[in-house]
């Protein structure tokens, strides 16, 4: 192998037929982590658009056992670059242009150093590589970007049915705590119990209730003075309606019209 440019070494190869030699460029990796072990990682760039992992293990895999193969768009020390969606269905589109990086995990630290003092050139068979290419790709690339009218409105109602949930325990929780007309403070409890749907019967049934139990707490006496003067009024209601009796008994026994038997 030439000498490395940069820390990177020359990796020559060429495909199935062809006598072009192409180049990707090697170096051992740096940087910690369990995933992308410093010691026996070899990082790859310049690597085509159409190679895959198939690609990449048959260019390496005289070197020693290849535990793992990462390809990415651009470096990066974990499995994969996150891609912040909550949609299922409308996912931001990953632009693949030009050429990628590789991470190779060997088993052994030592497949490395035999890499590097590697001089000769590699064939590698066409049918280990993609050929979603150019138009194809294109082709590929344009009938992903239509979404299911189904699976679209199905997220959309699921995201509708949470979000009024929400609002509901929002206005539960804005009710807990505060005063009622009737001098009442309201107390939520969420439950995982499903709720008595409100309808409009179930709601006038509601109103009716609160209404005929307001009318009550507004004529129930709560005071000692209040009952007791209730009672005197009784009491006088009650000795005018003995002395209406007593005279009406009067003028009948004047008019001996009295028959008590």
């Amino acid at each position: 192998m030439p000498e490395c440019v940069d820390k990177f070494y020359p990796f020559s190869y060429n495909l199935e037929g062809s006598s072009i030699n192409r180049y990707c460029f090697v170096k051992k990796h740096e940087g910690s982590g369990d995933i992308k072990p410093e010691d026996r990682t070899l990082y790859v760039i310049n690597v085509p658009h159409f190679f895959n992992k198939k690609s990449l293990e048959d260019l390496f895999k005289e070197f020693g056992t290849i535990e793992r193969i990462f390809i990415h768009m651009k470096p990066t020390g974990g499995e994969e670059l996150s891609v912040n969606s909550k949609s299922l269905v409308l996912k931001p589109r990953v632009l693949e242009s030009g050429c990628k990086v590789a991470y190779v995990v060997f088993k052994l630290p030592k497949s490395l150093s035999k890499i590097f003092k590697f001089k000769e050139n590699k064939v590698l068979p066409r049918h280990l590589i993609d050929n979603n290419a150019g138009k194809n790709k294109w082709t590929q690339d344009y009938n992903k970007s239509f979404v299911s009218a189904y699976e679209l409105k199905k997220e959309i109602t699921n995201y509708m049915t949470d979000y009024d949930k929400k609002l509901e325990e929002e206005k539960q929780k804005e009710l807990e705590g505060e005063q009622g007309e009737e001098g009442w403070i309201t107390v939520s409890k969420y439950s995982k119990k499903p709720k008595i749907p409100r309808n409009e019967a179930v709601n006038k049934k509601i109103i009716a209730k609160r209404n005929a139990a307001h009318s009550r707490l507004s004529l129930l006496k709560f005071y000692k003075s209040q009952l007791r003067e209730a009672k005197m009024d009784e009491i006088l209601e009650l000795r005018k309606k003995f002395e209406k009796d007593k005279a009406k008994i009067s003028l009948m026994r004047s008019n001996r019209k009295f028959k008590p038997f």
